[in-house]
């Protein structure tokens, strides 16, 4: 995307939604995968799931992996390039792609589709709406959520069902 969509994205946003409602459903998505991962684990342990462990530690090996590759790639945000400021408050510097949020949800979508399709689906249906919403307020370029997504589903694929 170019400096000129970008700000087009942005004053889209800003008119037809709002920058607080945007920062409030970035916020949201995030917490409400979270709160499934969270309770999913919860009961997995409580049923004492021999799952359980896979369900933890794919999720945890992916993030590290992920943590790694971007810092050393080191790819710089739209923001940094164009110079514009994202309708998300964000100042850090590097790290764009892929993008770790994006992985993340997507990973524990990976997860949660293992034991329940249907939250797994819905949970990935977030996780889409997440990675538009990163591009849109100006803090990723397209390929860094695509990024992150399909490395998500594919260490999802290999840890839950290859391995």
């Amino acid at each position: 995307m170019t400096k000129n969509s970008y700000q087009k994205c942005m004053d889209w946003t800003e008119r037809n939604i709002g920058t607080g409602s945007v920062r409030l459903m970035v916020r949201a998505l995030t917490a409400v995968t979270a709160a499934i991962y969270c309770v999913m684990a919860a009961l997995l342990l409580l049923a004492r799931d021999g799952r359980l462990p896979r369900f933890v530690l794919v999720p945890a090996a992916g993030f590290v992996l992920v943590t790694l590759f971007r810092k050393a790639v080191g790819a710089p945000r739209p923001y940094e390039i164009y110079g514009f400021t994202p309708l998300l408050n964000k100042d850090t510097k590097a790290n764009s792609f892929p993008s770790r949020h994006v992985f993340s949800n997507m990973i524990i979508a990976a997860a949660v589709f293992w034991i329940n399709l249907p939250l797994g689906i819905a949970t990935a249906l977030c996780g889409v709406v997440l990675a538009v919403l990163r591009v849109i307020t100006g803090v990723h370029f397209p390929k860094d959520v695509a990024a992150g997504a399909v490395i998500a589903v594919l260490f999802g694929w290999i840890g839950f069902y290859l391995i």
